[in-house]
């Protein structure tokens, strides 16, 4: 409820710092995990955070560490853990994404045990942990995947950081119905599970800090890129993610269960019509060849049910449009501007 105390991780983050505001802007009273004090003037004093009299921060700067989380949630009713490795190339797929991410998720769990007021913890999982990377690699398309699928027993050796990615994901998601299942804990555990998330960045300054991820694949294709490699047409807008995130804190959701965050219904999009959402909402950057368009992206269908989620929220993921709207605004007036 509004005037709780929850701990929110991952502040710093496209969509953790997104939850953070949101979550003050309810009237929670937030304590903000962060790795480094340096970062701490830069969200406090960010224009889209409100009521910062309810904002404060903790710094731990190894997440991973032996009692990293001791005294951190002391006094919340909830925590919402957003903070994970990302997918970054590296010599050692386990030692730097599975093993951290696991390693993080458990570490909160088992500090949480210690905490009596503690009635919630939020889980940021994803959507890859429904299936195996290797699935986008068959003729399916007619399957429906709903949130309780999981892939069980991801393939090892792992080939690049994506991969170990979706891995980890799952191994945390299994782990989670693990504690659940061992140590019974006095508060309960939602898992978010969103698709491909996109929409504008908050902390964004420029073309260069807000083209990275899966953003920096979709907008060269407004500027003419020609890519071969298929993306899940499963898209979500980020505004839609972190508002989960905080309706999740809400006894109304049903705990101990996992929700697929996804727009479009099971049909999902066609990533080339982002074309024609260019052409309808910014036709005279398209006209002046600030939006080149011409360029093209293939989608691998992936079929995704989100009625639970709808039906236990209350509320549907905006269109593939309003998202790509937000997103192509965003852009738009970072080249107006010259911010790169």
């Amino acid at each position: 409820m509004a005037g709780d105390l929850i701990v929110i991780s991952g502040v710093s983050g496209y969509i953790g710092f997104k939850t953070m505001y949101m979550a003050l802007a309810q009237g929670y009273q937030v304590r903000a995990i962060v790795r480094k004090e340096e970062q701490i003037s830069k969200l406090k004093n960010h224009p889209k955070v409100t009521n910062v009299a309810n904002l404060s921060f903790v710094v731990v700067p190894d997440l991973v560490a032996k009692d990293a989380f001791a005294g951190v949630f002391d006094g919340a009713k909830a925590i919402v853990h957003l903070a994970s490795p990302l997918a970054i190339e590296t010599d050692d797929y386990d030692r730097d994404i599975v093993k951290p991410a696991r390693d993080l998720l458990m570490g909160v769990l088992e500090a949480a045990v210690d905490v009596s007021t503690l009635r919630r913890v939020v889980v940021t999982s994803s959507a890859v942990s429904l299936i195996p990377m290797e699935w986008l690699g068959t003729p399916d398309t007619t399957t429906v995947f709903t949130e309780k699928d999981i892939n069980s027993n991801p393939t090892r050796p792992f080939h690049s950081a994506m991969e170990a990615y979706w891995a980890s994901k799952a191994f945390a998601r299994l782990s989670t119905k693990k504690f659940i299942e061992e140590k019974k804990p006095h508060f309960d555990i939602v898992g978010l599970l969103p698709s491909v998330v996109l929409g504008p960045e908050d902390l964004a300054t420029g073309t260069s800090t807000l083209l990275v991820g899966t953003r920096a694949m979709l907008i060269p294709v407004l500027q003419g890129a020609k890519l071969e490699m298929p993306l899940v047409g499963t898209p979500v807008h980020v505004d839609d993610v972190a508002r989960a995130h905080v309706d999740a804190i809400k006894p109304s959701i049903p705990g101990n269960a996992d929700y697929v965050l996804s727009s479009d219904g099971e049909e999902g999009i066609e990533w080339d019509s982002m074309t024609d959402i260019a052409r309808k909402y910014f036709p005279d950057e398209v006209e002046s060849g600030l939006l080149a368009l011409g360029g093209s992206m293939p989608t691998r269908k992936w079929r995704l049910d989100v009625s639970t989620t709808e039906k236990a929220f209350g509320w549907k993921c905006a269109p593939f449009e309003k998202t790509m709207h937000d997103l192509i605004g965003q852009y738009v007036e970072f080249l107006k501007k010259g911010r790169n």
